[in-house]
């Protein structure tokens, strides 16, 4: 089954707020560097932005040691912001900002 590219770009605050907040994910395979190379190559990005900061992690990978590395990283994100989220949560509710909020 052919990988079908993954794309997606959303902004990050709500309405109202400053607007130059986003997030956007670029996932794509693509054949190897040289004619000849009969491989396929992973080609990742991951870009946040947030008031004229901008960072995109690389999670490129051409040999299974890299898409591991690539895939540990992604993970290791993925259950850091997870659990930021949880703490910011408790913190939000502690702070009492949390009153009237939708959503």
């Amino acid at each position: 089954m052919a990988f079908r590219r993954f794309y997606r770009r959303t902004f990050l605050n709500r309405r109202g707020h400053h607007a130059g907040a986003y997030a956007l994910a670029d996932i794509t395979t693509e054949p190897g560097f040289t004619p000849d190379d009969q491989s396929t190559r992973v080609s990742a990005r991951l870009t946040i932005a947030d008031c004229g900061r901008v960072v995109t992690l690389d999670l490129d990978a051409d040999t299974p040691a890299e898409a591991r590395n690539a895939l540990h990283k992604a993970r290791l994100l993925r259950d850091i912001l997870d659990q930021s989220v949880d703490a910011l949560e408790r913190a939000v509710e502690n702070a009492g900002l949390s009153k009237g909020q939708k959503g």
